[in-house]
């Protein structure tokens, strides 16, 4: 059996560890799909893409697969069903499984269908001004929707077809004060010189906003009714990234929801460009990965691309998502201490183990 994981590693911890081991007890081999530069809560990866699929490789992942910054600084939703079309796409791919703080598989699945069922009651408490989380906390009141992984569990189960696997997280919990099992808790003991922080390209940041106009921030995904115009005005005076998440945000958007807005502004992600999977991007594989590797090649549905080459061979719109995200990359590279080069995507070779 071939097991897909959608993860961040940001960074690898004993949790995910235990994870992969959990799933692996059958003699499963495990595809991981996780997020590049840039991570869902809308900040830079602590570690870049190729240390972190390095890590999970070591750490009994299979292979690795990038899920391009495009599609992983998206809402819960969003990332779900991305992650979801990549292990789809590499057709090779039986069961997804997953960490949640629910491992009730019945109770999930019946969530996941209750929220589909009740999609109009939500969005007519979206309408009164709630935010996402919040309208769907109203409509269907469950303790399993207060915890992140829950979420991201129905999230996976209403967009796929794959077996599921829900495993029971362990430790206190998400930005607990655990510092082996929670990432946030983990993140704050790194060595600042090491890492990446969005906070090191703070000032990038606010200097890039100041010359968009209304017009520019309403090409972002999820800027509407008139969000263009308070990030404008927030803009001219914010002299601070959490200054400014503070000034934009209000009931209907939360701060993880701004955090993207701002972060996809300052990379140029619009609203215009597709938002799902155009090829499958190797980052790393072991013995067993280059098996499975070899068996995509004949069964994916979307084109492989190990190096850059192959994505210039391919060219049109795989070449050009390829460019996107390498430029992407360059500017994650200006979130170290010490900057890094730019075109480390297009040099640097796959990690094998």
């Amino acid at each position: 059996m071939v097991t897909g994981i959608i993860c961040e590693f940001n960074p690898f911890h004993k949790g995910h560890k235990y994870l992969i081991d959990t799933v692996k007890k059958d003699g499963s081999s495990v595809i991981c799909v996780m997020s590049g530069s840039f991570v869902q809560r809308g900040e830079c990866a602590v570690y870049d893409k190729f240390t972190r699929a390095k890590a999970a490789l070591e750490n009994g992942a299979d292979l690795v697969i990038e899920l391009v910054s495009e599609l992983s600084v998206q809402s819960a939703q969003g990332f779900a069903e991305a992650g979801v079309k990549l292990l789809e796409a590499t057709g090779v791919c039986d069961s997804i499984a997953f960490g949640a703080e629910c491992d009730d598989l019945n109770e999930l699945i019946r969530i996941s269908e209750e929220i589909k069922k009740r999609d109009g009651e939500i969005k007519s408490e979206l309408e009164k001004g709630l935010s996402y989380p919040a309208a769907r906390k109203k409509v269907i009141d469950s303790p399993v929707l207060n915890e992140p992984n829950n979420i991201l569990a129905v999230e996976y189960l209403s967009c796929t077809k794959l077996k599921p696997i829900a495993v029971k997280r362990i430790g206190k919990g998400h930005d607990s004060d655990d510092a082996e099992y929670s990432a946030s808790e983990i993140r704050k003991a790194l060595d600042k010189s090491e890492t990446a922080s969005i906070y090191n390209i703070e000032r990038a940041i606010l200097s890039r906003l100041r010359t968009m106009s209304p017009e520019d921030f309403a090409k972002i995904d999820d800027v509407s009714e008139g969000l263009e115009n308070r990030i404008y005005e927030a803009v001219k005076t914010a002299s601070s990234l959490d200054e400014l998440y503070s000034m934009i945000k209000t009931k209907r958007y939360t701060h993880s929801r701004i955090r993207r807005i701002i972060l996809r502004a300052y990379l140029g992600i619009s609203s215009a460009i597709p938002k799902k999977p155009l090829y499958i991007r190797i980052l790393g594989f072991n013995g067993k990965g280059r098996e499975l590797l070899g068996n995509m090649k004949k069964s994916a549905t979307l084109p492989i691309i190990t190096k850059y080459a192959d994505a210039k061979a391919y060219g049109g719109a795989i070449l050009e998502a390829f460019e996107r995200e390498s430029a992407y990359t360059d500017l994650y590279n200006l979130s170290f201490l010490t900057p890094r080069p730019s075109e480390t995507d297009k040099t640097q070779k796959i990690i094998i183990i």
